[in-house]
């Protein structure tokens, strides 16, 4: 095991009358796994509750232990509900929570998952699933009262997305999850160049030179980094999310980048939902 010790911010809870004082990256799942006194009901998150702007009330040392190898540098899982893949164990669960009943993902889904019902698969450099580990072949298909496990059904969209097969992986999502979202198109490489070279040289850095810039509008997500800035679509921005965790995760990156990667997710969320308009613009702030 390799030992990491990294000061955090921690902001206090905007929900009024909380004392908590969560780390800045984990607010959004302290209300989401909250509930009364503000909070509304456990796996919401109410919907006057604003995460900009957040108090910041100090820093919280964290000890991360990461092991010498580790599976999340090779594999990465893939959400059967939007098919994109997150690296990492804790990935897809940490993207189940901040969409939970939204854009067709099921409300409460970190309660009702955990990390083994996520086929892991191999992804390209853009993300792009490349092969299946956990094939469908290993999996009993048939269980109690002849019922289709939900795990052979999200390793059977995994093989179609592997397969560039779009429309089957979309009509098993339909018919046996009741997901009805259209067919997401493959990863391409981030469509500025430039910029995501600046973006790793900052990531390389670490706290040394200049931060990201980056802000939800209604007409995309503009970012600016180091001289170089883009404004993005919300496709884009989730490929260019994709395109960076890749290095992060590699590098064991820490902080901004990571944060920004956050950033750019919940950013595309909110230009794909016409009622999350009152909340633009919205600016990245770590």
């Amino acid at each position: 095991m390799t030992n990491h010790q990294n000061d955090e911010r921690t902001v206090r809870c905007p929900v009024e009358g909380c004392d908590a004082t969560p780390l800045a990256r984990g607010v959004n799942l302290h209300v989401n796994r909250s509930s009364g006194d503000g909070h509304g009901p456990r796996g919401e998150v109410p919907p006057d509750i604003s995460f900009e702007d957040l108090e910041t009330v100090g820093a919280r040392e964290v000890e991360m232990d990461y092991p010498e190898e580790r599976d999340n540098e090779k594999y990465a899982r893939l959400c059967p509900y939007c098919n994109q893949t997150f690296v990492g164990e804790q990935g897809v669960m940490i993207h189940l929570g901040q969409t939970a009943g939204r854009k067709n993902h099921p409300e409460s889904a970190g309660e009702h998952h955990t990390i083994d019902d996520f086929p892991r698969v191999e992804v390209d450099e853009q993300g792009n699933i490349t092969s299946v580990i956990d094939g469908s072949e290993d999996i009993n298909l048939v269980e109690d009262r002849m019922m289709v496990p939900a795990r052979a059904v999200y390793t059977l969209v995994a093989e179609f997305v592997a397969k560039d097969d779009m429309v089957t992986a979309h009509r098993l999502r339909k018919h046996l999850l009741g997901v009805d979202n259209p067919t997401r198109p493959l990863r391409t490489a981030p469509t500025d160049q430039k910029l995501f070279s600046a973006l790793l040289g900052r990531g390389y850095d670490g706290e040394a030179g200049q931060r990201v810039s980056s802000t939800v509008r209604k007409d995309g997500i503009m970012i600016a980094c180091r001289g170089k800035s883009a404004l993005y679509s919300a496709d884009e921005a989730l490929d260019l999310a994709a395109a960076l965790e890749r290095t992060a995760s590699r590098e064991d990156w820490q902080g901004e980048i990571p944060n920004f990667i956050v950033f750019l997710r919940d950013g595309a969320d909110l230009l794909d939902d016409e009622r999350a308009e009152g909340e633009l613009p919205k600016e990245f702030d770590y």
